[in-house]
């Protein structure tokens, strides 16, 4: 009985699974009926005296006004000495204030009804962006006019929109995905380019209030400026209202100059960028795109799609699923209206199978020009955009907003129509076509980020040429001050640090210190607000230290033996190694460290140079350059003209909030074990306040356990 059971449940199952996957397989047979046609709203286009032009489209849907501006400039515009003004100039002309309100009174104005106004510059056009109530419209566009014609720029503002820019750059090497598709474009629009360039520390530091002002006035014009409006609003109200604001703008300034041409040069190159902290490859393989205004640009659309732009594409069944070889894989062939787009195809992969990844994904790039999309390949190819078109018309935004972007290019209103019916029409022999019109892969870009040391094949073999190694270093932006080192300033140099070493002890009580343990507070400053994190450090002179920062339950810390040392890994919060740059920016902060400079100045590891008088602080100071063996600077040291104490120090340095130059103010002295130290320092980077350390406990020659120094377990 049990047997015939048992039978009789494995025939049922057999039939439900059967049942089941015949359902499963005729799914893609099932007929549906035809959508509804679109109904697409009616957008009144209007054009002030002045140029200004409008695009109305209401909607009593919610008692709301949204605006969205588009202004004719871009960063394509900003000279290449001073890359990033666009962005600050569109960042603080809404938080630096108008000749009405302060940045924060506009805040505050803004919070008060539950409105934003919001401002941007990219690389082809700025924008800004309104959303208020609608009975406060009129305030909405009386800031809105004040934050577009009359920004002021405050200086506390621009500081802190570089002070954030400065900390993007100092973290932008950081994530290898970032890295690969930030360097890619500069390879194909090249470096210089508009359309690839970023910022750097000395461009940053380059712009001034006048370029604000000075970009701004040349470009934010009435005739310039398209205004899109929606939402619930009365025609002539809003019309009146917008006269009111704008009517009186006047036109002038000279005609916006057309973005840049691209030359491209089809070749084939590999770029490599050696990232030894990682166990991954990011690997981005490609050439130039093209335009959606070219012929074959359905047929494109289509055949990305097949090639990898979806689950299911030929990149993903072959590298991921068939192969194994990656997570993440696909492929986009983009296009611009402007300017080219990029062809690119993106797989993240183990080292070891970094080569065998490339080579995979070029085959797929290969038989796209060969093997014509099967019917179920075409099926994905068009669903994908076609399933998705009427996504682009669901809500009033994207419908007035992209009519708006059309005007500006010169393209007809049912383009995006045009373009579905052409994506319709695009048939097998077309994607084959646009594949072998459009695909270059004997001409394409390799770039690779990871651990070369860990790959399973030299990227030489791969049959691209040479191997360019790219060096991702971010440069400096330490800028040299000319120092006169002439025998009488090295000589007053030497004499002004020798009276800050009396007037701290006396060299006999620097000479006894072999340690130094320290406990107290680290507040770090984040836009105003100070976080306290412990503090512990201990150092045995000459080359061994150790450092421990505590939060919430977190540590981090750092160790010095010698010539190795590990630290905190900030992404794992484990220790590692630290790495040979680690090594060198720990001996430049010991060779800053005060005690350091003060015991050895009867026998100095550096030049001491005096450098002027000035004050620090408000405090009369004479100050000391101080020049290691091969004459670079190590820091600035600020000596009291009245006690010959040290009250400040100066250096460059990188920190995570980016690089500059960080002020040292020494405070609050105490006299240990016969030594004058300072138990207060505050710390500026490039003016702004970084962090302060306040020190509780001081300890000089204190029980230091051996072992305290050890490589970790």
């Amino acid at each position: 009985m049990k047997r015939l059971f048992a039978y009789s449940w494995v025939v049922a199952c057999a039939w439900w699974l059967g049942a089941v996957t015949s359902a499963a397989q005729d799914v893609d047979k099932l007929k549906y009926p035809a959508l509804n046609k679109l109904e697409i709203p009616k957008v009144e286009k209007i054009t002030l005296n002045n140029g200004l032009r409008l695009y109305l489209l209401e909607d009593k849907t919610l008692p709301v006004l949204n605006v969205s501006v588009r202004i004719n400039c871009g960063s394509h515009l900003e000279p290449i000495e001073k890359i990033g003004l666009a962005e600050i100039c569109g960042t603080v002309m809404r938080t630096g204030g108008t000749k009405k309100w302060t940045g924060d009174q506009i805040d505050e104005l803004l919070e008060g009804v539950g409105g934003s106004v919001e401002t941007s510059i990219g690389v082809e056009s700025g924008t800004a962006r309104v959303n208020v109530l609608t009975e406060y419209l009129d305030l909405g566009l009386e800031v809105l006019a004040e934050v577009l014609r009359r920004p002021v720029f405050d200086q506390d503002k621009i500081d802190l929109a570089k002070v954030q820019e400065r900390s993007s750059i100092a973290r932008r090497n950081d994530d290898p995905q970032e890295v690969v598709f930030r360097e890619f474009p500069k390879i194909i629009y090249g470096a210089n380019s508009p359309f690839a360039r970023h910022t750097e520390y000395a461009t940053i530091n380059a712009i001034t209030r006048e370029d604000l002002l000075t970009f701004h006035g040349a470009y934010f014009h009435p005739q310039n400026v398209q205004m899109a409006v929606w939402g619930d609003f009365q025609k002539q109200d809003l019309l009146a209202k917008i006269e009111s604001h704008f009517g009186d703008w006047p036109r002038e300034g000279e005609p916006i100059p057309a973005l840049p041409k691209v030359a491209y040069d089809y070749k084939s190159k590999v770029y490599f960028i050696d990232k030894p902290d990682v166990n991954q490859s990011n690997i981005v393989i490609g050439h130039i795109g093209g335009l959606v205004t070219d012929p074959d640009y359905a047929a494109r659309i289509v055949m990305n799609n097949v090639l990898g732009g979806s689950f299911g594409s030929r990149l993903f069944n072959s590298v991921r699923s068939r192969e194994g070889l990656a997570y993440a894989v696909f492929g986009v062939y983009s296009a611009n209206i402007a300017y080219p787009g990029i062809f690119y195809n993106f797989a993240s992969t183990k080292s070891a199978t970094t080569g065998k990844t490339v080579q995979e994904i070029i085959k797929e790039i290969r038989r796209m020009q060969i093997d014509p999309p099967t019917e179920d390949e075409m099926r994905m190819g068009k669903d994908g955009y076609l399933n998705s078109f009427v996504f682009r018309f669901d809500t009033r935004a994207e419908v007035v907003t992209r009519l708006m972007n059309y005007d500006f290019y010169g393209l007809p209103e049912d383009f995006l129509f045009k373009e579905k019916e052409n994506v319709e029409k695009v048939t097998p022999d077309a994607v084959l076509a646009a594949a072998k019109g459009n695909l270059h892969p004997d001409a394409l870009q390799i770039v690779v980020v990871g651990k070369g040391a860990d790959f399973e094949m030299p990227l030489d073999q791969l049959g691209f040429g040479a191997v360019d190694t790219v060096d991702i270093t971010i440069p400096s932006a330490e800028v040299k001050k000319e120092l006169a080192v002439t025998a009488d300033n090295v000589k007053r140099g030497q004499e002004l640090l020798e009276k800050t070493v009396q007037a701290h002890g006396g060299l006999a009580n620097f000479k006894k210190v072999k340690s130094i343990s320290v406990k107290g507070t680290l507040l770090y400053s984040v836009r105003g607000t100070e976080i306290p994190i412990a503090v512990e450090w201990v150092q045995v002179f000459p080359d061994k230290s150790k450092s421990v920062m505590s939060m919430m339950g977190q540590s981090m810390m750092e160790i010095r033996n010698g010539g190795t040392g590990w630290k905190t890994d900030q992404a794992t919060m484990q220790l590692a190694p630290m790495t040979e740059k680690d090594i060198v920016e720990n001996d430049k902060d010991w060779n800053r460290n005060t005690i350091h400079i003060l015991s050895a100045v009867d026998k100095p590891y550096y030049q001491a140079v005096f450098d002027g008088a000035g004050e620090f602080a408000g405090t009369p100071v004479s100050y000391v350059a101080l020049l290691d063996q091969q004459g670079n600077p190590l820091c600035r040291l600020a000596i009291s003209d009245k006690s010959s104490e040290l009250i400040g120090k100066s250096y460059y340095d990188e920190t995570p909030l980016g690089a500059g130059t960080i002020d040292e103010s020494l405070s609050s002295f105490a006299v240990i074990e016969g030594v004058k130290v300072a138990m207060t320092t505050v710390r500026n980077l490039n003016g702004e306040k970084l962090n302060e350390v306040r020190i509780a406990e001081f300890t000089i020659n204190g029980a230091v356990a051996p072992e305290a120094f050890d490589k970790p377990q």
